[in-house]
């Protein structure tokens, strides 16, 4: 859906739109995509340890993902794969002491294969007083995924008892999660990763995709038939051709590449790949922890999360949805403050000025025909906001020419 909004002028005139479509909810999908800490900012980690408390179910192979976390901290602080970013920026524990981010580990027994018991434990942790402030709850499979899908029990042990927790505790975002790979089972292994993912897809859930990751190195090459070890077949049931781990790790620097830690049944560079993208994971959360779409700094900016989620509200009773000016980076409360062109230069080249926001990103369109509602991207216009007074100029002169400009999430 397009995440735009939009004012147009002739010329020097300007003529106020407003046009944005709501982009519901999307899936949040997390996968080997997401492995990347770099592309991760101060700005980001720090508003997930601020606003997250999460409790984290798992046995041993949902280890990875926190004893590579602890292992990031140490990682991090050293400069490792040129991160630089404040000292223990990465730390965690359980209760969100000393500014790290709080992170329950073991919160409930057990495992997500071992229903109901799952679903029983979640409750009981969720009941108690003193996890009121728990706003994630995230659980991991071990061995049992595969299985479940052959018995066809995934709906009724894992879907159906997941939205039944999701109803009862609507402040609450629940992580799904693939299981590991299995060589010795992998069709039924990859059919019950397909069913979970499209479930996801389908349902606007969050998933944290451990099985994909496990089948790709940090490069991107794909290994269709692998085990949870990382070493890689021909075919399933075949013998081993390699490990792609311990070869990536092999051909690459121990504390500048990839740093060693436990990581159970595995191999450490899988883990710290798990670990780059849980903490992804956390920053997409807290940015918008409601999971209605608007980010919640923004929200939280104009009044609050609770006064915003409905894409057509007019709270300033403007011409302009919430969403629109959501995207605009508006204040929704100020019938005054709205996208607009303010002057154009009569000039060339010409130069439209405006008041920006510095977090988003505007481009002009044009058109020669405002009824047809042709427009085409003006080359060289794309401008990322300065915050407040700002222009763009582009080596546009044809007086004749209706342009538009545009507002869009960076």
């Amino acid at each position: 859906m397009e995440k735009t909004i939009k004012c147009m002028m002739f010329v020097w005139l300007i003529f106020g739109s407003g046009i944005a479509s709501f982009a519901a909810v999307a899936p949040l999908i997390i996968d080997h995509r997401h492995i990347d800490i770099n592309q991760l900012t101060q700005l980001e980690i720090e508003r997930a340890k601020s606003v997250l408390h999460i409790g984290y179910g798992h046995t041993s192979h949902g280890s990875q993902i926190t004893d590579d976390m602890s292992g990031l901290v140490g990682f991090a602080n050293w400069g490792g794969l040129g991160i630089s970013l404040p000292i223990d920026i990465f730390e965690w524990n359980n209760g969100g002491t000393d500014g790290a981010l709080d992170l329950h580990d073991y919160a409930m027994g057990g495992d997500v294969g071992y229903y109901p018991a799952w679903y029983n434990n979640t409750v009981a942790y969720l009941d108690n007083p003193a996890n009121a402030d728990v706003n994630v709850i995230m659980w991991s499979w071990c061995g049992q995924m595969d299985d479940k899908y052959n018995a066809g029990t995934l709906t009724n042990e894992y879907f159906a008892p997941m939205a039944a927790l999701e109803a009862a505790y609507s402040n609450v975002v629940f992580v799904y999660m693939t299981g590991h790979v299995d060589i010795w089972n992998d069709a039924n292994n990859k059919a019950a990763c397909a069913v979970i993912r499209q479930w996801c897809i389908d349902n606007n859930k969050v998933l944290f995709d451990f099985n994909d990751i496990e089948h790709y190195n940090p490069d991107g090459t794909f290994f269709e038939f692998v085990n949870d070890d990382c070493s890689y077949y021909s075919y399933a049931g075949g013998s081993a051709q390699g490990n792609w781990a311990t070869e990536w790790q092999a051909t690459h620097t121990e504390d500048v590449d990839w740093y060693d830690c436990d990581s159970a049944h595995s191999e450490p560079l899988n883990a710290n790949m798990k670990a780059y993208a849980v903490w992804k994971l956390w920053c997409e959360l807290a940015e918008d922890l409601d999971r209605d779409g608007f980010r919640d700094e923004w929200e939280e900016r104009f009044g609050g999360t609770s006064l915003f989620g409905n894409p057509e509200a007019h709270s300033d009773a403007d011409v302009f949805t919430d969403w629109q000016e959501f995207i605009a980076d508006t204040n929704p409360t100020n019938s005054d403050d709205y996208l607009c062109i303010n002057s154009v230069s009569k000039n060339s080249p010409l130069t439209v000025y405006f008041e920006s926001s510095s977090n988003r990103i505007y481009s002009l369109l044009w058109s020669t025909n405002m009824v047809d509602g042709v427009w085409t991207d003006v080359p060289g216009s794309l401008h990322m906001g300065a915050g407040g007074a700002d222009s763009i100029t582009v080596n546009r002169t044809a007086p004749a020419e209706f342009y538009k400009l545009e507002a869009e999430l960076p």
